[in-house]
């Protein structure tokens, strides 16, 4: 009986990834270096959220230390090999990879550390099927950065979705630290802030990227709030904070308590009638930052009453099945855009893609659900299927982008106080691309990218005057056709605009 049980759990655990992966990264190795293990961590937990088989392990590993806090601390004595495998075994303890320290891989790993200030660079031989990550000291989101990279490229050269990748790639400069090239940048991006000793700063949903965020955010000194009102579930683990044997319990709580005293916790899913517990907890405290990242209707309402009380915020969304995701900052201070200027379906974000629907993924989305169920379902998995890699990359850049908001506006980095400036505050990321329409989705035209829209981008105002929030007066005006460029045009575009 327990192992007809177990079964049902494993299936279930990774019921979510199934309907796009199958089985996987299953059958499939990773070697590394084990000096090099505390700096792969994080790529290796996200390919293990695509099943992966066996990871190996060469040469000591040393002592426990880590970029990111892990789901529990180090035993004393306790070296980086059994810590990782205890983290993976309390996120997956159905089928993690196994850990060895020899055998035949598909792919070899490799990290250094960098000068603090240099620039990220992630470098792959596809001669020699080996990837090497050059991290700059100190940075914990161009950690972030270099890993979501190295993963998501490893994932689909190994699932035979595309060529493994050959040549050096920079991630970021001076300008826009989203950006991506083959050669050193003229200036390399600036480090980061991650550092917000005492700031209150306030998360609403704590799914898949508002949990993570959590994880990126702890290491920073911030006072966190936490506002959830769900309770983890066994779809959970596979791509959100929390481990199997937290299975049940409510997320924001389970979060607070592994956090330690200084993390409040609020059982709360924000609607209408408790909007009013919000406000009181903003009365209370009132947070340098919040992000808004329940992935519903909630952000509408709790995006007004932010406005009126000019808190900075952010709002974080995942498109249908994570392939695309938005990020819209708001600074009231500042007179952004408003989220509502913004969502009012008057942006012109380029096409949409259509969404390609097999039989298996069919079954998962249009399943037989109980009176009630469905709208819960639709709010809850607009972004399933999906895996850690398309989630946790929104959840990064979310993090990333709440510690510049939560800063005095004149102490944030140059290419945010630009993008205020000059209200292209909605950035738009792409974990792939799609054409539709011979048009590319969005504008992405390569995995990972980042673009930037404002309100050059209304097209129209949706026959409103003026926006309800942020009283800003709309002079947007229809596009009829879009102007037809060539690559490079569009590239000395990007660039003199990004």
């Amino acid at each position: 009986m327990r192992s007809r049980r177990e079964a049902e759990l494993r299936e279930a655990y990774f019921a979510r990834v199934r309907p796009v992966l199958g089985e996987g990264l299953a059958r499939q190795a990773v070697a590394l270096r084990g000096a090099a293990l505390p700096l792969l961590a994080r790529s290796l937990e996200l390919l293990a959220g695509c099943c992966l088989g066996r990871i190996v392990v060469r040469g000591p590993t040393g002592a426990a230390s880590w970029p990111l806090p892990q789901l529990f601390g180090a035993a004393p004595g306790e070296d980086a090999r059994a810590l990782f495998l205890r983290s993976l075994r309390f996120k997956n303890p159905f089928s993690p990879p196994r850990l060895v320290t020899r055998g035949r891989a598909e792919l070899e790993l490799d990290a250094e550390l960098g000068e603090a200030g240099s620039t990220p660079v992630l470098r792959w031989s596809s001669s020699a099927r080996r990837a090497t990550l050059r991290i700059p000291a100190g940075d914990l989101f161009a950690h972030q950065e270099l890993s979501y990279a190295l993963a998501r490229d490893a994932r689909d050269a190994l699932l035979g979705n595309r060529p493994f990748p050959d040549g050096e790639r920079h991630l970021g400069d001076a300008r826009w630290p989203f950006a991506v090239s083959e050669a050193p940048p003229p200036q390399p991006p600036p480090p980061a802030r991650a550092r917000l000793e005492g700031a209150h700063l306030l998360v609403v949903g704590c799914g898949s990227v508002g949990s993570e965020a959590v994880r990126l955010l702890a290491p920073s000194g911030a006072r966190l709030s936490l506002v959830d009102g769900g309770r983890v579930s066994i779809f959970n683990p596979h791509r959100q904070w929390f481990g199997a044997e937290e299975v049940g319990e409510l997320k924001a709580r389970a979060l607070a308590r592994r956090l330690g005293p200084g993390t409040r916790a609020l059982a709360l899913e924000l609607t209408p009638g408790t909007l009013a517990r919000l406000e009181e907890l903003l009365e209370r405290d009132s947070p340098a930052a919040v992000l808004l990242a329940t992935g519903t209707s909630a952000h509408a309402l709790a995006a007004p009453l932010l406005w009126r009380r000019r808190i900075p915020h952010l709002a974080a969304c995942a498109y249908p099945r994570a392939r695309f995701f938005e990020l819209v900052l708001v600074s009231p201070e500042e007179r952004t855009p408003c989220l509502a200027c913004l969502r009012d379906g008057a942006l012109d974000r380029g096409p949409e893609p259509a969404l390609p629907v097999d039989d298996e993924l069919g079954r998962f989305l249009y399943e037989e659900l109980a009176p009630g169920e469905r709208e819960r379902r639709w709010h809850e998995l607009v972004a399933e299927p999906a895996t850690p890699i398309e989630t946790g990359r929104i959840a990064d850049l979310a993090a990333r982008c709440l510690c510049e908001l939560a800063l005095p506006a004149g102490e944030r980095s140059p290419w945010l106080r630009r993008l205020s400036a000059e209200g292209t505050t909605c950035l738009i990321g792409g974990n792939q691309v799609l054409a539709e329409g011979g048009e590319l989705a969005y504008g992405i035209r390569y995995p990972g990218q980042v673009v930037r829209l404002g309100l050059g981008d209304l097209r129209s105002a949706s026959g409103r005057a003026c926006c309800g929030v942020c009283g800003r007066r709309f002079r947007a005006a229809p596009v009829v056709a879009r102007p037809e460029a060539d690559l490079e045009a569009i590239d000395r575009a990007l660039l003199a605009r990004g």
